[in-house]
């Protein structure tokens, strides 16, 4: 070998500095996935004793039900499945996150996610499915003397925006 063949690389200035960046980026978003699963697993958590209790109220009330003590707990029942949906919003980020930015994940066809707008797309969905669930929400328990046109009307502007953005980007 001849001593004037050298094949390492030429230096480049900053690549230790990007290499040590890329690599400890992984580090940054186990923190974010951890970060995003924690939040879930609360939001499931009290979602669930919350639905005990609410049962364990709704059962107490037996001999007390009239349409108005029913209308009471249906709408405690769906602010039951809006803490279940945006806990699953967070639960989609934390699985989005772990399979972009750490490593592949034996995800469901309905949620493989190749790249950030993936994410998005799925995000703005459930953002969508909540919205609609709130309205829901606000539309039993109406009493008749709040504007609840005025808050469908935002509500449905939200949808209509989000809607129009994913309809634009395909």
């Amino acid at each position: 070998m001849n001593e004037n063949d050298d094949t390492r690389q030429p230096y480049q200035p900053g690549s230790t500095t990007i290499r040590f960046v890329t690599t400890s980026s992984k580090w940054l978003f186990a923190l974010a996935v951890i970060g995003t699963a924690l939040i879930a697993v609360y939001l499931f958590a009290v979602g669930f004793f919350v639905t005990l209790t609410t049962i364990a109220s709704s059962l107490a009330a037996i001999g007390g039900f009239d349409v108005d003590t029913l209308d009471m707990f249906m709408s405690q029942f769906i602010r039951i499945i809006d803490i279940f949906l945006v806990a699953t919003v967070f639960y989609i980020i934390a699985l989005g996150f772990y399979e972009l930015f750490i490593a592949k994940a034996p995800l469901p066809g309905w949620l493989k996610i190749i790249d950030l707008d993936d994410l998005k797309n799925k995000l703005l969905g459930l953002v969508i499915i909540a919205l609609a669930v709130v309205l829901l929400g606000e539309a039993l328990t109406w009493d008749g003397s709040a504007n609840i046109l005025s808050f469908g009307i935002a509500i449905a502007a939200g949808i209509a925006a989000i809607s129009a953005y994913i309809w634009v980007k395909h």
